[in-house]
């Protein structure tokens, strides 16, 4: 399975945590339309720019017990057991492979959310989407809408 990762901007993750569609539909539009001027002007203001470089070295930091990681490239492989989560960088946008999304839920999510907090995933192949983690609230109330099937 394939996924594109998102570092959503914190007032627009804040402002559309819960409105999982309505990314999840920008996003299918921005991928079929990518020239399309008031979609990359979108992008762009929801968005930070994710280089492979930094997340590699911030994998690296965070990596956790028994986890490998290794670059080739604009590849970069998590190894865990028999658990292999390919991320790669193409056309300016982030994108990771698994076999099964528990996979990726065990070996990157942990990781990725003590990087950046604010990460939408979709998929490419599968109508799998959402947030890698809860956002917290000023009240304390945690709302926890993580990843979910689109059936």
């Amino acid at each position: 399975m394939e996924y594109a990762i998102y570092w959503i901007k914190e007032d627009v993750a804040r402002s559309y945590f819960h409105k999982c569609d309505i990314l999840y539909r920008f996003f299918k539009e921005y991928e079929a339309n990518p020239t399309r001027e008031d979609l990359k002007a979108q992008y762009i203001y929801i968005t930070h720019h994710i280089p492979l470089q930094t997340i590699a070295a911030q994998l690296n930091v965070q990596a956790f017990e028994h986890i490998s990681i290794k670059t080739d490239g604009h590849m970069l492989y998590l190894n865990k057991n028999e658990i292999t989560i390919c991320l790669y960088a193409e056309n300016g946008h982030l994108y990771f492979r698994c076999t099964e999304l528990e996979e990726a839920a065990m070996l990157l999510f942990p990781m990725l959310r003590n990087c950046h907090p604010f990460v939408f995933v979709q998929g490419k192949n599968v109508s799998n989407y959402g947030w890698i983690s809860p956002i917290t609230q000023n009240n304390h109330i945690r709302m926890r809408q993580i990843l979910y099937s689109r059936l």
